[in-house]
């Protein structure tokens, strides 16, 4: 079963993360993010990108970037990143983007969120983003199929 690491807010929750950790550590693990994007970035007053007026998108790439390079410091991978065209069955978007990454095992993961270079990106992913639901997966294949 998978776990989600949202509720209200685009933090994982005390409880959510405590359920992370109590789940088999043993990667590798998919986490799957919806992501919904902001019209336009809003970061906090003092940021020198405060008054730069980027769209949602743009803010989080600048976080995306950073990710990504932690990610693949630890052994993970980007999987997939995705426009999304069109939802065609459910209705708890809009999303505008999927991305999955993969993580070796869970500590990686938490290793990642606690790292300061990483913490210190977050404010691109809050100025930027909307909405977003994290799905943590465990692949069930072991190589593409076809």
């Amino acid at each position: 079963m998978s776990e989600t690491l949202h509720v209200d807010s685009i933090e994982p929750s005390a409880e959510q993360l405590k359920a992370l950790q109590a789940i088999d550590p043993e990667g590798p693990f998919h986490f799957v993010n919806f992501l919904a994007f902001k019209d336009e970035a809003e970061y906090p007053a003092e940021h020198k990108l405060a008054k730069a007026k980027l769209c949602g998108s743009d803010a989080y790439d600048k976080y995306g970037a950073v990710a990504l390079a932690q990610i693949i410091q630890r052994g993970g991978r980007l999987i997939t990143l995705n426009t999304v065209d069109l939802e065609v069955i459910g209705s708890s978007g809009p999303w505008h983007r999927v991305a999955t990454m993969e993580y070796p095992n869970i500590a990686a993961f938490l290793d990642m969120i606690a790292d300061p270079v990483y913490q210190q990106a977050l404010v691109h992913r809050d100025a930027g983003l909307k909405d977003t639901i994290v799905l943590v997966t465990r692949p069930q294949l072991k190589a593409p199929i076809g």
